[in-house]
């Protein structure tokens, strides 16, 4: 109650032109220069970690224990989604809080060169939540992969992010493979979408290289395992901004477990039970990642913040599942690509000690279209008049203030694909007509069992609610690359990519 007070009054005195310098709660700054208190924002993305992929929801196929503090220290949300199953689309929701389908950018726009040869990317009248945080006098920055358009206009610099170091395609090599301990698993003639990888002399191509900075510095850090260095980069900003007046965010988009698989000998011995190297690789990348994790939360500990930091954690899609043997079936049937739950239901976590109670478990469907909404009212921030957002302001759900779900409805759309969740009812359909599909997800989270037959007024109204959502959407601004069909948990499907 004390430091809504403070931020009170303080409103009221320079409302009347009297500058004042804040307080901060508790974390026992000086009481000239303190940080008002409005919470640093740390948004963690990880790339293609599926639902089972990690210990905080109870399940024991990779140990994550850096990562289950923040659900264990903050809230976990059982039913978080993101607003698409593949890369791209997914992080455009996230930056706009809008559905990424009101601004045409339904399909990756990879590879690599239709990228760049195409001009796409995110359309540059939206509003980022690094520019909106900014407004709010937020020090923005951004650590790892873009991937929302590789030319200049669409630059995270020119984003709203005033650091940015990370690369703008779709994935990139982890380590050239001199590296000491390298190892890495190959899927046997695959194209892992690193680009042009590592060239002869050690280092990446051009296309998906690491950049720096305005001015697009390239950093040649191929003898360092990239999850590692990400995390050095993200600690060092953490360090750094946490002794500025300002408030900071970070967005630190991971690019693990993403294909290639690649790992170093340290995290590779973490596992010798693993027989499968496919697997122990796999499980190893996602090991690297959970320690760059841990320490970022220490950073923010031992910046004397903690208490007053949001961590956000999420995955921006399912398992990779079209890579047989690489995902699990259980919980969720399917992965990366698919509208099936192991697709679009990932890891979702919020820590803020200020206002979120430890260990709290909400299970109402939530977006990562909501992070935008959340974090921008904890910034005392409004979200602009001029355009519609789907996204919602978590808070007063997680503390209690308003009860219900969050949302009515939660939608997807990847041509000729479409799908809704309204309440426990998940609808899923062809639009050529090839299936309809209809699942309780009380019932059967699996989606094992097609009630759409047995249910055709229930089908009736969802279909009816996504043709109203519908219209108010743009035609996207560019075809998917291809189409492509693999068996997903024992069902051949065909999916755009």
């Amino acid at each position: 109650m004390l430091r809504w007070s403070i931020g009170l009054l303080a409103a009221i005195v320079l409302c009347v032109g009297i500058a004042i310098k804040m307080l901060p709660s508790d974390s026992a700054q000086a009481a000239e220069g303190g940080k008002a208190p409005r919470p640093n924002v740390i948004v963690i993305l990880a790339d293609d970690m599926g639902y089972a992929d990690m210990s905080a929801y109870g399940f024991e196929r990779i140990s994550t224990p850096n990562i289950d503090r923040i659900g264990k220290e903050g809230a976990r949300f059982t039913d978080g989604y993101a607003s698409a199953p593949v890369c791209s689309p997914s992080r455009a929701g996230l930056q706009t809080g809008r559905y990424q389908q009101r601004f045409g950018f339904e399909f990756n726009n990879g590879g690599v060169q239709r990228d760049i040869a195409e001009n796409l990317g995110i359309d540059v009248n939206e509003i980022t939540i690094a520019q909106a945080l900014q407004a709010e006098g937020y020090h923005t920055g951004m650590v790892g992969k873009w991937h929302m358009g590789s030319n200049d206009q669409f630059y995270p610099m020119k984003r709203g992010y005033q650091e940015f170091v990370g690369f703008l395609s779709g994935a990139t090599p982890y380590m050239a493979s001199n590296t000491p301990g390298y190892v890495d698993w190959t899927i046997p003639g695959a194209d892992t979408g690193a680009g042009e990888g590592i060239d002869k002399a050690g280092l990446r191509g051009s296309s998906n290289a690491i950049y720096e900075g305005p001015d697009k510095k390239r950093v040649n850090n191929e003898n360092q395992y990239l999850t590692d260095y990400f995390g050095d980069r993200a600690v060092e900003f953490v360090t750094r901004n946490a002794k500025a007046d300002a408030p900071y965010f970070l967005y630190l988009a991971f690019n693990a477990p993403h294909s290639p698989f690649q790992v170093t000998q340290k995290y590779y011995d973490r596992f010798p039970q693993i027989e499968d190297k496919q697997m122990r690789v796999y499980a190893a990348m996602i090991s690297a990642l959970d320690d760059q994790v841990g320490r970022v939360l220490d950073a923010v500990d031992k910046s004397g913040e903690g208490d007053n930091t949001m961590v956000v954690f999420l995955s921006d899609n399912g398992c990779a599942s079209y890579i047989p043997g690489l995902c699990s079936c259980e919980p969720l049937r399917g992965g990366k690509l698919t509208q099936y739950e192991g697709g679009v239901r990932v890891p979702f976590m919020i820590r803020w000690p200020d206002a979120i109670k430890a260990d709290s478990w909400f299970r109402e469907p939530v977006s990562t279209l909501d992070i935008f909404p959340t974090t921008l009212a904890a910034a005392g921030g409004a979200l602009a008049k001029d355009r519609a957002y789907d996204g919602v302001d978590l808070l007063p759900f997680l503390t209690g203030a308003k009860k219900g779900p969050p949302h009515d409805a939660l939608y997807w759309k990847r041509e000729p694909l479409l799908s809704i969740r309204k309440g426990d009812w998940k609808l899923w359909k062809h639009t050529k007509g090839d299936y309809t599909m209809l699942f309780n997800l009380a019932e059967d989270p699996n989606e094992k069992h097609n009630l759409a037959a047995r249910h055709p007024d229930k089908v009736k109204e969802l279909e009816d609610a996504i043709e109203t959502w519908r219209k108010d959407l743009s035609d996207p601004r560019w075809p998917t690359k291809s189409m492509v069909t693999y068996d997903v948990c024992g069902t051949p499907m065909t999916v755009p990519v």
